[in-house]
């Protein structure tokens, strides 16, 4: 039996969510020794899509059969996420060089993801809280670990992984789309968190 587009889009935003950031897709950084530098290697796009855990279903929005409504619960949990990264990373002494980067993230997330809820309250009468994923999660407890410029880096890398999953979210919603104001809004996304992947890994590699 033939799938439907509203099946479709459940299947791949659950697992596009899965796969967000996997703890196992953080960066590798090496110091080269006697020379003094750190070097960043970013993982590609498709290597942060393989080894999805389907069975971690903890933490995760809901499907209604509504590509509209579970694009915004989806993305308002993938927002969550970079949230509490951005939240960790502001208490932080250690960081000062993506400390507003980090402000930059929250404040952005932070207003995207009410908007998202005001959209789910006013036409689904959703009062949807998000939920941070579990590999979300992963992520942010390896910052902990982490100090200084290392810190720096893997904050950035993390971020341009988020983006990027946020940017494939955005790709299995929109054949899919059937509101115009919830489709234009996953469209800005794209573009905007396109942008600010580069403007990340320009940053990257001046750390």
């Amino acid at each position: 039996m033939r799938s439907t587009p509203r099946s479709t889009l459940a299947t791949t935003v659950v697992a596009i969510g899965l796969a967000a950031c996997s703890s196992a897709d953080k960066a590798a950084t090496t110091d080269t020794a006697g020379a003094g530098a750190t070097t960043t290697m970013a993982m590609p796009a498709d290597t942060a899509m393989a080894g999805m855990d389907h069975s971690n279903m903890a933490g995760m929005a809901g499907m209604t059969g509504d590509p509209d409504r579970d694009f915004l619960r989806m993305m308002a949990d993938h927002h969550k996420g970079l949230v509490l990264m951005a939240h960790q990373t502001l208490d932080r002494k250690d960081a000062p060089r993506v400390a507003a980067d980090a402000k930059k993230m929250d404040t952005k997330q932070d207003a995207e993801i009410v908007k998202m809820q005001g959209m789910l309250q006013q036409r689904y009468s959703d009062r949807y809280e998000p939920n941070v994923m579990p590999d979300n999660q992963k992520m942010a407890d390896e910052l902990k670990a982490l100090a200084g410029k290392e810190y720096e880096k893997t904050f950035l890398h993390h971020v341009v992984m988020h983006h990027q999953m946020a940017i494939k979210m955005v790709d299995a919603y929109l054949p899919t789309a059937k509101v115009p104001e919830i489709k234009a809004m996953a469209e800005k996304m794209q573009a905007e968190q396109t942008a600010e992947i580069a403007e990340l890994e320009r940053k990257m590699a001046t750390l």
